[in-house]
């Protein structure tokens, strides 16, 4: 029961933190995006990692945290910048591929890869070739849907190194510890440098998306570590369906419709995500 409630809980709230980093992104500009959100969560992290300790590092654990970091916190700029070009229905999906990614490099670094999982991921990236290609029956103004493909993927990517990092550091360092790397590399490379340089501004609705978004992550990554504790594969099988939820919300709130061919897409990357997430 709790994978269950933890698995629904992550997928509602990376849903919603797709939806407001897509508002953000078409007001501020992605770093923008990322210096703020990475200051909000470190406000948290950083006193929460601080009640529970400092750990004792090990040199490799070092090397983990700073990848961790950087594939996330570079993730979530790319992710910025496709959404800024993007639908919703076109960019959830792919960034959703992001744990089979991991699955293939964690295949890979062990030097093998199943064939199934293989044939799974190339279904996956014809899901994104479809949906990028495909006409869209209601562009926005600045609608780049090929770049917003390109930079989801590569985002998915850097996530997904991410996770291979984090996946090997959960078991070893305190929840905080692991979400720290890339609250403090966010603020480092993106928050001090438009700080100092004068250049950080906001507007209050900006900052308000920015707000959702900060804490849907924050409040997604902690229900995916609870729920994958009890069982991994019933919450990543319920947590990858941010993807489906997060076009559902956009449409009914924004009007972001897809068309038949994007519909497909979505559909066969989703499909693939969750037999990714079945097969762990």
């Amino acid at each position: 029961m709790t994978s269950l409630i933890a698995g629904i809980a992550t997928a509602v709230f990376f849903a919603f933190g797709t939806i407001a980093a897509s508002r953000a992104s078409r007001i501020l500009p992605a770093p923008h995006v990322v210096a703020l959100s990475a200051a909000i969560a470190a406000i948290v992290v950083v006193p929460w990692a601080a009640i529970q300790g400092v750990p004792q590092l090990e040199t490799y654990q070092l090397l983990l945290m700073l990848v961790s970091g950087v594939g996330n916190i570079f993730g979530f700029l790319c992710v910025y910048v496709a959404l800024k070009h993007g639908k919703v229905g076109l960019v959830a999906p792919i960034v959703a591929t992001e744990g089979g990614i991991a699955a293939a490099i964690a295949s890979i670094l062990g030097r093998s890869v199943e064939p199934l999982i293989g044939f799974v991921l190339l279904l996956i990236v014809i899901g994104i070739l479809i949906s990028a290609r495909s006409k869209d029956p209601d562009p926005f103004p600045g609608e780049r849907p090929v770049l917003a493909a390109g930079f989801a993927t590569l985002g998915a990517c850097l996530f997904a190194l991410g996770l291979v990092s984090t996946g090997f550091l959960s078991g070893e360092l305190p929840l905080a510890w692991v979400l720290l790397p890339a609250r403090i590399i966010g603020v480092l490379l993106f928050t001090l440098p438009l700080l100092l340089t004068g250049k950080l501004r906001v507007t209050r609705q900006a900052f308000a998306w920015i707000l959702l978004l900060a804490a849907a992550d924050l409040l997604g990554i902690s229900m995916y570590t609870i729920g994958a504790a009890q069982n991994l594969p019933v919450t990543a099988v319920l947590a990858s369906q941010m993807a489906p939820l997060a076009a559902i919300l956009a449409f009914f709130l924004f009007r972001e419709r897809l068309g038949k061919g994007q519909i497909a897409g979505l559909i066969i990357m989703v499909g693939g995500v969750t037999l990714l997430a079945l097969l762990q």
